[in-house]
């Protein structure tokens, strides 16, 4: 892309990586594998086996939350960063649990639901992982139904009778479709170690104007602790990428030429 070297890594417990067992509460060995904190350790390992001592980081959604995490840590490594839909939510010093959150950010109810073990339970052939997909994805029912709302998370009722995703082709679909197969469902982990708070480098900022997962009010104040962000938005739903892919990727290409001179990237 314009110059760059780019890599696509799969995230522990994605695609074609081990996913290593977390055992169920109280004990919860092994969480820590999917901690934000052990996914940059990741992303820096990768880097030096690349042989790169610096690299430019992309991300969306959950991505996009990790290369944030990744420029704290490892403010060395990282020189410039873009995220489309996530915004930066700087760490506190104190602990909120999902369900604070939640109280306070009901998009995020989706998240109680996803923490629950009911994914698991009810998504577990491949041909509920194709339906869970395509709900996921903005599938549609013959009367408007729709597979997944942020407050309450995946309808699993509604599922069976959602019509193709325009977003989607059977091919790609097929695809993923195969990579969650591997490992099953599965929940994330946040970490709670990370103290500092303001990126210095330069970022992208893309908004989804129609994210409801991600709606832009949850990035109003970004600047304060994102002290040389470029803002950018595009017209669509939580999946930007595939909805306004020319758009998006001529934000990145038009930021990059005016903040960095081609290197190898991440």
């Amino acid at each position: 892309m314009a110059g760059y070297r780019v890599v696509c890594p799969d995230i522990i417990g994605f695609g074609g990586t081990d996913a290593p067992p977390v055992a169920p509460p109280p004990s919860n060995e092994g969480i820590e594998y999917y901690s934000f904190k052990r996914a940059a350790e990741d992303i820096k390992e990768l880097a030096q086996q690349l042989g790169c001592s610096e690299i430019i980081l992309g991300g969306h959604d959950w991505g996009g939350a990790i290369v944030y995490k990744v420029a704290l840590w490892f403010p060395e490594l990282v020189t410039h960063l873009f995220s489309v839909c996530t915004p930066h939510r700087a760490p506190t010093k104190t602990y909120m649990p999902l369900e604070a959150m939640v109280s306070k950010l009901p998009n995020f109810g989706y998240q109680l639901q996803l923490a629950s073990g009911a994914v698991e339970e009810h998504i577990k052939t491949k041909a509920q992982i194709k339906q869970f997909l395509n709900g996921l994805y903005g599938g549609k029912g013959p009367n408007g139904e729709v597979g997944f709302d942020v407050r309450k998370g995946v309808l699993f009722e509604n599922l069976p009778i959602l019509r193709k995703t325009p977003l989607l082709d059977e091919e790609m679909l097929e695809y993923y479709a195969e990579e969650y197969c591997r490992n099953g469902m599965g929940g994330t982990a946040d970490s709670r170690r990370l103290t500092k708070k303001t990126i210095d480098i330069p970022v992208l900022f893309i908004q989804a104007t129609k994210d409801e997962a991600l709606p832009p009010a949850m990035s109003e104040g970004m600047e304060e602790y994102v002290t040389n962000m470029t803002r950018k938005s595009v017209p669509t739903s939580h999946w930007a990428l595939w909805e306004a892919p020319e758009q998006v990727n001529g934000m990145v290409k038009e930021w990059l030429e005016k903040v960095d001179q081609p290197k190898s990237s991440l």
